[in-house]
């Protein structure tokens, strides 16, 4: 999003009352050890059962549109844990909006053996998904546990088995935080399939082009 996109989006926050407090969310965040990963500030409340997520640093070149394309994805792919969008913070000084999303609570059965490959294969198998192996560093890296489904180009990976984990006393596996993209011309996901010899997508305009001409 350009800067007149953030300033239209941080309007309809402010209009519809979609602003949370950003000091109050980072004090919870430091009061629970300051927990959270390369992309969000993490805290979970207990009462309602939900972990609260705030958007701090956008990996791959990502823009605010493909995080929330993202998590469209992942409630479209796996609903189970859907992600749902609480509001926007606002930095008093910069007016820099941070998206705050939530997801529900999953209770992980630690009694039995992680999650294994060949059964996050068959997991994504049934949702139309192929394994591939992305490059990183110079190195194909089977670590990342990665995802193609090739008719939509979306692009799923970090699947290893702290993201995908078993549900206590049922046979289901829970995906909880995978990365996953939409592969078009310039982004991430498409530059990362091309150095493995993926041919490179059309962006939506020239996929609606083609759509009109048939």
């Amino acid at each position: 999003m350009d800067r007149a996109g953030s300033r239209a989006l941080r309007r309809w926050a402010e209009d519809h009352a979609f602003v949370m407090d950003e000091a109050g969310f980072l004090g919870i965040w430091e009061g629970q050890g300051r927990r959270g990963g390369a992309e969000h500030q993490v805290y979970y409340d207990q009462e309602c059962g939900r972990w609260f997520k705030r958007l701090y640093h956008g990996v791959n070149s990502g823009t605010l549109g493909d995080y929330l394309v993202r998590m469209r994805l992942h409630a479209a792919l796996f609903p189970e844990t859907a992600y749902r969008l609480e509001g926007f913070s606002i930095n008093p000084k910069s007016k820099e909006l941070a998206p705050v999303v939530s997801q529900p609570h999953v209770e992980v059965d630690t009694t039995r053996p992680l999650v294994t490959r060949a059964e996050t294969d068959d997991l994504m198998a049934a949702v139309g998904f192929a394994p591939v192996q992305l490059i990183h560093n110079g190195i194909r890296d089977d670590g990342y546990f990665a995802y193609l489904h090739p008719v939509s180009g979306v692009l799923a990976h970090d699947l290893h088995d702290e993201n995908v984990v078993r549900i206590p006393e049922t046979a289901g596996l829970a995906v909880i935080d995978p990365y996953i993209s939409l592969a078009r011309a310039g982004t991430w996901a498409a530059i990362k399939l091309a150095e493995i010899g993926y041919p490179t997508p059309p962006d939506d305009s020239e996929a609606a082009a083609e759509k009109d001409e048939f």
